[in-house]
């Protein structure tokens, strides 16, 4: 059976707190394509795994989301 959402304590979260994660990967994701564009050899290295952040942080959610608490 479903408890109902009136039982569960709210949690209140700043505006900070909600979007810590999603800056973080959007400042990266901007740095990742201004390496692509400007560099070479290494650069594009580092704007490979600058880029493959989101993929990596989405595969690991959706492994998680399977798993039971």
């Amino acid at each position: 059976m479903v408890t109902p959402v009136s039982n569960q304590p709210r949690v209140h979260r700043s505006v900070w707190d909600v979007f810590r994660w999603p800056l973080l990967v959007g400042i990266v994701c901007g740095a990742g394509l201004g390496l692509a564009l400007v560099g070479d050899d290494v650069w594009d290295a580092l704007s490979w795994l600058a880029l493959s952040l989101p993929v990596v942080l989405a595969i690991v959610c959706w492994r998680r989301a399977g798993e039971p608490r």
